[in-house]
Formats: structure tokens, C-alpha cells, sequence
């Protein structure tokens, strides 16, 4: 392999701009639905009952087919409406070098995000939450609160408001920064009344 630069952000937001024009339709209804058919026959995938294949012959070959597609397929981006594409060696080198660590959180609630191997014995970190549901202001902290209660929740994938001040927070407007702003404040005051004010968010 010859590759020696990682991508960054800035490159995926070059490719973004430059990349094969396609409509989200197209992309939902044909590309994928028809490469994943594809990469199914070609490498004799088939899961019967079992979520989560075990067997490594089948985990070696529901591998070589996810590189596939992403090297095939690239990522559609739903804002530029183009397709980014990525070399062989540029999936390698992200495969290759992950970060082996990092921290989530402060203080006495901070976790170590590690990276984990097939079959880790190590506890996951549980991030729990409601994970971009729409909630009502009146109810967007005690459901937060809840979540930063239990014990076993490590971090918080946060949901979003509704409303703020009983307007939408509209793509672009000043509400749309309020809401932001809000939910912000909210789960921290959330995390904190639950003893867990360093939690990560």
C-alpha cells in the first residue's frame, strides 16, 4: 500500500462538492437495495434466524461484502446530494489505525471509549437516551433525568425539542439556535440533579 494521509473532514467536504449527482430516491430505492442483493449472492450470505452471525467463515465474508459496498457505493450526502467515494487504501487506513482510546465525560463520570476486539469480555459503554426523538419541552429534562438515573447508562444520545418557547425550532431560524441551546443546558441540569454532572452527552 502507498497511502500515507488520512482522510479528514476537509476532504470529505471537497468530495461532497465534486462528487456523482444523485437523488436520495435513487439511492435509498436502487443503488444500495441492488448492491446489497448483489453482494449477497456473491458471497453466499444468508443469516437464517441468527441477528448477529457467529460463525467466522460467514463474519469474514458479511465483511468482505461491507467493503464492498462502501468502496463500490461511497456515502450519499444528503446536503450536496452527491456521492463520496473513497480508494481501497483510504477504507484500509481507517480500518488499520482507529483511535485506540478516548475520553467521554469528566470527572468522576468519565469513561474510556476503547476500541474492541471480536469476542471483547470487556463491559461496553451503554450510551443510552432517546437517541433523536422528537420530546415536549415540558418533558424533555425528566426523560433526559431518567436516563442519567440509571445506573448502567455510561453517556447520553439526546433527543430534540420539539418545540421551544411553543415555536418550532425551524431549520435557520434564531429558534433553531435557541432550541440548541436549550437542550444543551437542559441535560446537563438534567445530569446533574441525577449526581452525574460530568456525564457525557
Amino acid at each position: 500500500m502507498t497511502f500515507t494521509k488520512s482522510v479528514t473532514c476537509f476532504d470529505f467536504y471537497d468530495r461532497a462538492q465534486k462528487g456523482e449527482k444523485c437523488t436520495q430516491d435513487d439511492w435509498d430505492l436502487m443503488t444500495i437495495p441492488m448492491k446489497a442483493m448483489e453482494l449477497k449472492q456473491k458471497y453466499n450470505l444468508d443469516f437464517g434466524t441468527e441477528t448477529v452471525p457467529t460463525d467466522k467463515d460467514q463474519m469474514e465474508r458479511l465483511f468482505k461484502a461491507g467493503f464492498d459496498m462502501l468502496l463500490d457505493c461511497g456515502i450519499y450526502c444528503t446536503d450536496t446530494k452527491r456521492i463520496v467515494k473513497y480508494t481501497e487504501d483510504e477504507i484500509w487506513d481507517a480500518i488499520n489505525n482507529p483511535m485506540p482510546a478516548f475520553q467521554l465525560g469528566t470527572g468522576r463520570d468519565s469513561v474510556q471509549m476503547k476500541k474492541r476486539e471480536v469476542g471483547d469480555k470487556r463491559k461496553p459503554i451503554v450510551q443510552g437516551g432517546p437517541t433523536g426523538s422528537p420530546i415536549s419541552e415540558d418533558m424533555f429534562m425528566p426523560i433526559h433525568m431518567s436516563y442519567a438515573l440509571e445506573k448502567e447508562v455510561d453517556t447520553i444520545v439526546n433527543g430534540v425539542m420539539m418545540t421551544v418557547r411553543g415555536k418550532p425550532p425551524i431549520p435557520g431560524s434564531p429558534y433553531e439556535i435557541l432550541a440548541a441551546k436549550s437542550e444543551t443546558r437542559l441535560i446537563r441540569n438534567a445530569a446533574s440533579m441525577a449526581g452525574r454532572p460530568g456525564m457525557a452527552v
